[in-house]
Parts: C-alpha cells; structure tokens; sequence
C-alpha cells in the first residue's frame, strides 16, 4: 500500500510540475507574441512594459544598451515610418529549476515598411519572474544574415565603433 501511495505520491509532484513548466512556457510564449504586436503596432507602453526594470540588451556587435535606451530607440523607429521594423520568433524556452528564470532562445528578423528582408539572426533572452510576473531581464541579438547592402554597412560601422571603445 505505501508503495503505491508513495507512486501516486510521485506521479502527481511529476505531472503538476510539469504542467506549471508548460504553463510558464506558454505565458512566455504568449508575452512573446504582445511583444511582437507592440512593435508591429508603433506601441511603445505595451512594448516597454515586457522589459524588467534593469533590463539590458547586446547587439551582436558588442553594443550594450539601458531600458531607456533601448526604448528611446525604438521610440524613435516609431515615429519613423521607413524604419526597420523587428519580429522575433520563439523557438524554445526553458524554465529554470533553480531560480525564477527562463531562457528563450529564437530568431529574428528586421523588414523594411515594404516587407523587404534588412537582416536577421538568433536571439537569446532571459526572463525573470517576479510579483509583476515575467518581465524580459536581457536580451542577446547575433546577426547572421544582411540582405540590404546600405544597411549591412551602416550595421558594420556601428559595430566597428563599439569594438574600438
């Protein structure tokens, strides 16, 4: 009797923590997609209130960038209508089991207003959980193809400035 009771006992710690596995991967998933949307969109309240307050981003280049300048910076993408506009997609999240994080790895890419491909490449982000609920902590973009030669050499600049500082 105790084995079985020990059995069920297992099997249901098993199953609850991996529905609230799936369950936090879906929401990710989900905050994930509103993103998306607020940059789709021109929404830079929805888009900022998936970032976490200390959050941080880096370019493939090297460049490190503040939550308000990561947001001032696609403040000012929204306001220009030729401006590349971004789209990430999820590919996986893990949860952590050691602490209320989770990595969501996927790809992204940059279309002109026409539609155009500019460039594209993976993505890492770390999520953390909190009473606000999952916030995006970091983000890591790595640029692995470039369409557009004008912006191809304007990205190369950049890249080249942040790895002579």
């Amino acid at each position: 009797m105790m084995k079985k009771l020990a059995g069920a006992i297992l099997l249901f710690v098993s199953v609850t923590g991996f529905a609230q596995t799936h369950s936090e991967e879906a929401e990710i998933r989900t905050l994930r997609v509103d993103s998306n949307s607020a940059i789709a969109k021109g929404d830079i309240t929805a888009f900022a209130s998936s970032l976490s307050d200390d959050f941080v981003m880096v370019r493939g280049s090297g460049a490190f960038s503040t939550r308000a300048a990561y947001i001032e910076a696609f403040a000012a993408d929204f306001k220009n209508p030729t401006a590349v506009r971004y789209e990430r997609f999820t590919d996986s999240v893990e949860i952590s089991s050691a602490a209320p994080l989770a990595a969501e790895h996927g790809h992204w890419i940059g279309k002109f207003s026409d539609g155009r491909a500019a460039y594209g490449g993976t993505y890492l982000a770390m999520w953390r959980h909190s009473t606000g609920g999952w916030k995006i902590r970091s983000e890591l973009f790595v640029l692995l193809s470039c369409d557009d030669p004008a912006v191809c050499d304007a990205y190369r600049k950049t890249a080249e400035a942040s790895t002579a500082k």
